[in-house]
Protein backbone atom coordinates (compact mmCIF):
# COMPACT_ATOMS: atom_id res chain seq x y z
CA UNK A 1 0.00 0.00 0.00
CA UNK A 2 1.57 3.48 -1.27
CA UNK A 3 2.20 6.21 1.14
CA UNK A 4 -0.58 8.48 -0.24
CA UNK A 5 -2.88 6.82 2.10
CA UNK A 6 -1.51 8.66 5.14
CA UNK A 7 -2.71 11.50 3.20
CA UNK A 8 -6.34 11.65 4.53
CA UNK A 9 -6.38 14.55 7.40
CA UNK A 10 -7.17 18.34 7.93
CA UNK A 11 -9.97 19.53 5.79
CA UNK A 12 -10.91 15.92 4.32
CA UNK A 13 -10.87 14.24 8.06
CA UNK A 14 -13.26 17.67 9.29
CA UNK A 15 -15.86 17.10 6.60
CA UNK A 16 -16.17 13.40 7.76
CA UNK A 17 -16.58 14.93 11.24
CA UNK A 18 -19.34 16.75 10.15
CA UNK A 19 -21.87 14.61 8.03
CA UNK A 20 -21.53 11.40 10.02
CA UNK A 21 -20.43 11.81 13.55
CA UNK A 22 -20.93 8.12 14.53
CA UNK A 23 -19.32 6.98 11.40
CA UNK A 24 -16.39 9.47 11.80
CA UNK A 25 -15.78 7.93 15.41
CA UNK A 26 -15.65 4.67 13.76
CA UNK A 27 -13.71 5.29 11.09
CA UNK A 28 -11.52 7.12 12.67
CA UNK A 29 -10.04 4.49 15.14
CA UNK A 30 -9.31 2.28 12.02
CA UNK A 31 -5.11 1.68 11.01
CA UNK A 32 -3.82 3.18 8.05
CA UNK A 33 -4.57 2.26 4.53
CA UNK A 34 -8.26 0.47 5.95
CA UNK A 35 -8.90 4.60 7.55
CA UNK A 36 -8.45 6.39 4.26
CA UNK A 37 -10.02 3.96 2.41
CA UNK A 38 -13.29 3.47 4.50
CA UNK A 39 -13.23 7.49 4.57
CA UNK A 40 -12.77 8.37 0.77
CA UNK A 41 -15.63 5.26 -0.18
CA UNK A 42 -18.06 7.19 2.43
CA UNK A 43 -17.11 10.40 1.30
CA UNK A 44 -17.66 9.66 -2.06
CA UNK A 45 -21.25 7.51 -1.73
CA UNK A 46 -22.15 10.79 0.49
CA UNK A 47 -21.37 13.26 -2.16
CA UNK A 48 -23.54 11.35 -4.94
CA UNK A 49 -26.26 11.13 -2.29
CA UNK A 50 -26.11 14.83 -2.23
CA UNK A 51 -26.20 15.54 -5.62
CA UNK A 52 -29.15 13.27 -5.86
CA UNK A 53 -31.00 14.89 -3.44
CA UNK A 54 -30.77 18.26 -4.92
CA UNK A 55 -33.16 20.18 -6.14
CA UNK A 56 -31.51 22.53 -8.69
CA UNK A 57 -30.66 19.89 -10.59
CA UNK A 58 -32.31 17.92 -13.56
CA UNK A 59 -32.83 14.17 -13.52
CA UNK A 60 -30.97 13.62 -16.62
CA UNK A 61 -28.31 15.61 -15.54
CA UNK A 62 -28.37 13.47 -12.46
CA UNK A 63 -28.27 10.37 -14.47
CA UNK A 64 -24.80 11.86 -16.28
CA UNK A 65 -23.54 12.69 -12.95
CA UNK A 66 -23.74 8.98 -11.25
CA UNK A 67 -22.05 7.87 -14.85
CA UNK A 68 -19.36 10.45 -14.16
CA UNK A 69 -19.21 8.90 -10.61
CA UNK A 70 -18.19 5.21 -12.25
CA UNK A 71 -15.21 6.32 -13.83
CA UNK A 72 -13.97 8.96 -10.56
CA UNK A 73 -10.53 7.68 -11.32
CA UNK A 74 -10.48 9.64 -14.92
CA UNK A 75 -8.94 12.84 -14.66
CA UNK A 76 -11.15 14.52 -17.38
CA UNK A 77 -14.53 13.17 -15.65
CA UNK A 78 -13.56 14.33 -12.13
CA UNK A 79 -13.19 17.54 -13.73
CA UNK A 80 -16.37 17.97 -15.42
CA UNK A 81 -18.27 16.04 -12.42
CA UNK A 82 -16.80 18.43 -9.78
CA UNK A 83 -17.61 22.05 -12.42
CA UNK A 84 -21.43 20.74 -12.21
CA UNK A 85 -21.02 19.67 -8.71
CA UNK A 86 -19.72 23.48 -8.23
CA UNK A 87 -22.92 24.93 -9.82
CA UNK A 88 -25.25 23.05 -7.55
CA UNK A 89 -23.60 24.43 -4.24
CA UNK A 90 -25.94 27.46 -3.64
CA UNK A 91 -29.33 25.41 -3.75
CA UNK A 92 -28.07 23.11 -0.64
CA UNK A 93 -29.14 24.27 2.68
CA UNK A 94 -27.31 22.58 4.79
CA UNK A 95 -23.99 24.16 5.06
CA UNK A 96 -21.97 20.79 6.77
CA UNK A 97 -23.37 19.57 2.76
CA UNK A 98 -21.60 22.66 0.87
CA UNK A 99 -18.65 21.83 2.34
CA UNK A 100 -18.49 18.15 1.47
CA UNK A 101 -19.16 19.64 -2.08
CA UNK A 102 -17.04 22.76 -1.90
CA UNK A 103 -14.30 20.53 -1.32
CA UNK A 104 -15.01 17.47 -3.75
CA UNK A 105 -11.87 17.97 -5.94
CA UNK A 106 -9.77 17.18 -2.89
CA UNK A 107 -11.91 14.32 -2.51
CA UNK A 108 -11.52 13.38 -6.35
CA UNK A 109 -7.70 13.82 -5.90
CA UNK A 110 -7.50 11.04 -3.15
CA UNK A 111 -9.46 8.51 -5.08
CA UNK A 112 -7.34 9.09 -8.45
CA UNK A 113 -4.22 8.71 -6.38
CA UNK A 114 -4.95 5.03 -5.40
CA UNK A 115 -2.94 2.62 -7.39
CA UNK A 116 -4.75 1.11 -10.17
CA UNK A 117 -5.21 -2.60 -8.24
CA UNK A 118 -6.64 -0.80 -5.33
CA UNK A 119 -9.41 0.43 -6.89
CA UNK A 120 -11.59 -2.46 -7.39
CA UNK A 121 -13.26 -2.63 -4.43
CA UNK A 122 -13.89 1.77 -4.31
CA UNK A 123 -15.39 1.16 -8.17
CA UNK A 124 -17.63 -1.78 -7.33
CA UNK A 125 -19.02 0.28 -4.25
CA UNK A 126 -19.18 3.53 -6.27
CA UNK A 127 -21.13 1.51 -8.90
CA UNK A 128 -23.79 -0.38 -6.79
CA UNK A 129 -24.54 2.75 -4.78
CA UNK A 130 -24.96 4.50 -7.91
CA UNK A 131 -27.75 1.59 -9.17
CA UNK A 132 -28.79 2.73 -5.71
CA UNK A 133 -29.85 6.17 -6.61
CA UNK A 134 -31.07 5.31 -9.72
CA UNK A 135 -33.26 3.74 -8.75
CA UNK A 136 -34.55 6.77 -6.56
CA UNK A 137 -34.36 8.75 -9.94
CA UNK A 138 -36.96 6.12 -11.43
CA UNK A 139 -39.29 5.62 -8.45
CA UNK A 140 -39.89 9.15 -7.89
CA UNK A 141 -40.67 11.26 -10.80
CA UNK A 142 -43.08 14.19 -11.01
CA UNK A 143 -44.68 15.99 -8.42
CA UNK A 144 -46.57 14.56 -5.36
CA UNK A 145 -45.71 12.06 -2.58
CA UNK A 146 -44.48 8.32 -4.70
CA UNK A 147 -44.27 5.15 -2.49
CA UNK A 148 -42.14 2.28 -3.32
CA UNK A 149 -44.10 -0.18 -5.33
CA UNK A 150 -42.84 -3.78 -3.38
CA UNK A 151 -41.70 -5.13 -0.13
CA UNK A 152 -39.04 -6.67 -3.11
CA UNK A 153 -37.91 -2.97 -4.36
CA UNK A 154 -37.20 -1.73 -0.94
CA UNK A 155 -35.01 -5.02 0.06
CA UNK A 156 -33.07 -4.33 -3.49
CA UNK A 157 -32.88 -0.76 -2.92
CA UNK A 158 -31.83 -1.72 0.81
CA UNK A 159 -29.32 -4.14 -0.76
CA UNK A 160 -27.34 -1.71 -3.12
CA UNK A 161 -27.71 1.73 -0.98
CA UNK A 162 -26.40 0.12 2.48
CA UNK A 163 -25.62 -3.66 1.41
CA UNK A 164 -22.82 -2.35 -1.16
CA UNK A 165 -21.06 -0.39 1.19
CA UNK A 166 -21.47 -3.38 3.84
CA UNK A 167 -19.37 -5.68 0.95
CA UNK A 168 -17.16 -3.15 0.74
CA UNK A 169 -16.35 -3.09 4.33
CA UNK A 170 -16.03 -6.67 4.73
CA UNK A 171 -13.51 -7.00 1.71
CA UNK A 172 -11.31 -4.28 3.47
CA UNK A 173 -11.09 -5.71 6.80
CA UNK A 174 -10.17 -9.58 4.89
CA UNK A 175 -7.37 -7.69 3.34
CA UNK A 176 -6.32 -6.27 6.61
CA UNK A 177 -7.05 -9.41 8.53
CA UNK A 178 -4.87 -11.26 5.87
CA UNK A 179 -2.19 -8.86 5.94
CA UNK A 180 -1.37 -8.90 9.48
CA UNK A 181 -2.39 -12.73 10.76
CA UNK A 182 -0.23 -15.70 9.06
CA UNK A 183 -2.67 -18.19 9.74
CA UNK A 184 -5.90 -16.38 9.79
CA UNK A 185 -8.76 -19.21 10.74
CA UNK A 186 -11.64 -17.28 9.03
CA UNK A 187 -12.90 -14.13 7.21
CA UNK A 188 -15.64 -11.97 7.75
CA UNK A 189 -18.22 -12.52 5.16
CA UNK A 190 -19.29 -10.41 2.01
CA UNK A 191 -22.44 -11.97 2.61
CA UNK A 192 -23.08 -11.66 6.17
CA UNK A 193 -21.74 -7.63 6.00
CA UNK A 194 -24.40 -7.17 2.92
CA UNK A 195 -27.22 -7.99 4.75
CA UNK A 196 -26.02 -5.87 8.35
CA UNK A 197 -25.71 -3.03 5.80
CA UNK A 198 -29.23 -3.31 4.36
CA UNK A 199 -30.15 -3.36 8.53
CA UNK A 200 -28.38 -0.42 8.81
CA UNK A 201 -29.74 1.28 5.40
CA UNK A 202 -33.47 0.75 6.58
CA UNK A 203 -32.58 2.34 9.56
CA UNK A 204 -31.69 5.59 8.58
CA UNK A 205 -34.90 5.47 5.85
CA UNK A 206 -37.07 5.22 9.11
CA UNK A 207 -35.30 8.10 10.89
CA UNK A 208 -35.28 10.00 7.90
CA UNK A 209 -39.06 9.13 7.03
CA UNK A 210 -40.58 12.22 7.19
CA UNK A 211 -37.40 14.66 5.64
CA UNK A 212 -37.75 11.91 2.55
CA UNK A 213 -41.60 12.60 2.26
CA UNK A 214 -41.27 16.55 2.07
CA UNK A 215 -39.11 15.52 -1.30
CA UNK A 216 -41.46 13.36 -2.26
CA UNK A 217 -40.14 10.11 -1.52
CA UNK A 218 -42.12 7.26 0.77
CA UNK A 219 -39.51 4.21 0.96
CA UNK A 220 -42.52 2.17 2.64
CA UNK A 221 -44.11 -0.05 0.02
CA UNK A 222 -47.16 0.50 -1.45
CA UNK A 223 -49.10 -3.24 0.00
CA UNK A 224 -47.51 -2.11 3.05
CA UNK A 225 -49.46 0.82 2.60
CA UNK A 226 -52.73 -0.45 1.14
CA UNK A 227 -53.02 -3.20 4.27
CA UNK A 228 -53.11 0.06 6.49
CA UNK A 229 -55.64 1.40 4.12
CA UNK A 230 -53.13 4.74 3.69
CA UNK A 231 -51.45 6.83 0.18
CA UNK A 232 -48.31 7.87 0.24
CA UNK A 233 -49.94 11.63 0.60
CA UNK A 234 -51.55 10.40 4.10
CA UNK A 235 -48.05 10.16 5.32
CA UNK A 236 -47.81 14.05 5.20
CA UNK A 237 -49.92 14.42 8.00
CA UNK A 238 -48.03 13.81 11.57
CA UNK A 239 -51.30 12.58 13.17
CA UNK A 240 -51.57 9.14 11.46
CA UNK A 241 -48.37 7.80 12.91
CA UNK A 242 -50.23 5.30 14.76
CA UNK A 243 -52.26 4.09 11.65
CA UNK A 244 -48.79 3.25 10.20
CA UNK A 245 -46.61 1.82 13.00
CA UNK A 246 -47.50 -1.30 12.34
CA UNK A 247 -45.87 -0.81 8.99
CA UNK A 248 -42.77 0.67 10.31
CA UNK A 249 -42.41 -2.19 13.60
CA UNK A 250 -42.45 -4.75 10.60
CA UNK A 251 -39.51 -2.84 8.50
CA UNK A 252 -37.78 -2.47 12.51
CA UNK A 253 -38.07 -6.48 12.60
CA UNK A 254 -36.68 -6.65 9.71
CA UNK A 255 -33.54 -5.11 10.21
CA UNK A 256 -33.34 -6.81 13.54
CA UNK A 257 -33.33 -10.25 11.66
CA UNK A 258 -30.38 -8.69 9.75
CA UNK A 259 -28.44 -7.43 12.36
CA UNK A 260 -28.70 -10.82 14.20
CA UNK A 261 -25.86 -11.91 11.86
CA UNK A 262 -23.50 -9.36 13.76
CA UNK A 263 -22.37 -11.68 16.48
CA UNK A 264 -21.14 -14.28 13.49
CA UNK A 265 -19.28 -11.06 11.87
CA UNK A 266 -17.87 -10.16 14.87
CA UNK A 267 -16.45 -13.50 15.63
CA UNK A 268 -14.57 -13.99 12.15
CA UNK A 269 -12.57 -10.75 13.01
CA UNK A 270 -9.46 -12.04 14.99
CA UNK A 271 -9.31 -10.50 18.69
CA UNK A 272 -5.88 -9.74 17.93
CA UNK A 273 -7.70 -7.13 15.86
CA UNK A 274 -9.19 -4.58 18.53
CA UNK A 275 -9.61 -1.82 16.10
CA UNK A 276 -11.44 -3.23 13.38
CA UNK A 277 -13.66 -5.10 16.10
CA UNK A 278 -14.64 -1.67 17.92
CA UNK A 279 -15.60 0.16 14.47
CA UNK A 280 -17.52 -3.16 13.74
CA UNK A 281 -19.08 -2.86 17.22
CA UNK A 282 -20.15 0.57 17.74
CA UNK A 283 -22.74 0.92 14.69
CA UNK A 284 -24.57 -2.25 15.70
CA UNK A 285 -25.11 -1.23 18.70
CA UNK A 286 -26.04 2.77 17.78
CA UNK A 287 -28.21 1.01 15.10
CA UNK A 288 -30.18 -0.96 17.61
CA UNK A 289 -29.90 1.89 19.98
CA UNK A 290 -31.16 4.18 16.97
CA UNK A 291 -33.85 1.24 16.25
CA UNK A 292 -35.40 1.90 20.00
CA UNK A 293 -35.90 5.74 19.24
CA UNK A 294 -37.66 5.17 15.83
CA UNK A 295 -39.97 2.93 17.40
CA UNK A 296 -41.15 6.04 20.06
CA UNK A 297 -40.84 8.70 17.66
CA UNK A 298 -43.64 10.42 15.18
CA UNK A 299 -41.54 9.55 12.20
CA UNK A 300 -44.37 11.80 10.32
CA UNK A 301 -42.95 14.97 12.47
CA UNK A 302 -40.61 16.82 10.88
CA UNK A 303 -39.36 18.07 13.91
CA UNK A 304 -39.14 14.78 15.54
CA UNK A 305 -36.07 13.13 13.77
CA UNK A 306 -34.81 10.58 15.93
CA UNK A 307 -31.25 10.96 17.20
CA UNK A 308 -29.25 8.79 19.64
CA UNK A 309 -27.87 11.40 22.83
CA UNK A 310 -24.43 11.70 22.52
CA UNK A 311 -24.19 10.22 25.97
CA UNK A 312 -25.62 7.12 24.90
CA UNK A 313 -22.88 7.25 22.03
CA UNK A 314 -19.97 8.13 24.63
CA UNK A 315 -21.33 5.60 27.00
CA UNK A 316 -21.16 2.87 24.76
CA UNK A 317 -17.48 3.55 23.68
CA UNK A 318 -16.41 4.08 27.43
CA UNK A 319 -17.75 0.45 27.87
CA UNK A 320 -15.96 -1.35 24.97
CA UNK A 321 -12.88 -2.97 26.13
CA UNK A 322 -14.24 -6.31 27.30
CA UNK A 323 -16.02 -6.39 24.07
CA UNK A 324 -13.38 -6.55 21.99
CA UNK A 325 -11.66 -9.48 23.70
CA UNK A 326 -15.23 -11.44 24.52
CA UNK A 327 -17.27 -11.99 21.72
CA UNK A 328 -20.15 -13.35 24.84
CA UNK A 329 -19.48 -10.02 26.18
CA UNK A 330 -20.81 -8.42 22.59
CA UNK A 331 -23.57 -11.10 22.40
CA UNK A 332 -25.40 -10.28 25.85
CA UNK A 333 -24.91 -6.08 24.85
CA UNK A 334 -26.65 -6.88 21.76
CA UNK A 335 -29.07 -9.53 23.03
CA UNK A 336 -30.05 -7.32 25.52
CA UNK A 337 -30.87 -4.06 23.43
CA UNK A 338 -32.78 -6.57 21.16
CA UNK A 339 -34.78 -8.01 23.67
CA UNK A 340 -35.43 -4.48 25.17
CA UNK A 341 -36.26 -3.91 21.24
CA UNK A 342 -38.67 -6.48 20.56
CA UNK A 343 -40.95 -6.06 23.94
CA UNK A 344 -41.48 -2.57 23.20
CA UNK A 345 -42.67 -3.31 19.31
CA UNK A 346 -44.95 -5.80 20.82
CA UNK A 347 -46.37 -3.69 23.24
CA UNK A 348 -45.17 -6.11 25.95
Amino acid sequence: MQDHKAGFSGDLKNILKDVSRTLYLSINILPEPLRTSMALGYLVARTMDTVVDCPAIDAGVKREMLGLFRSLENGNNAWALAARIKQAVTSIPSQKEKELLFKFEKIAALYAAFPEQELAPLKALVNGVAKGMEMDLGAFQGPGVAALKSEDELKKYCALIGGEPGIFWARLYRETIRRNNVNPGKFPSETDAALIGSALQITNILKDMAADLSIGRCYLPQPDLDQMELKPVDLLKPGNIEQVRPVIYKWISWAVDQLDLSERFLASIPKTELALRAAFVWPVYWAMDTLQEVAKANLLEPSARPRIKKARIYSTIVSTPPLLLSNTAFARGYRFRRETLIVQISGG
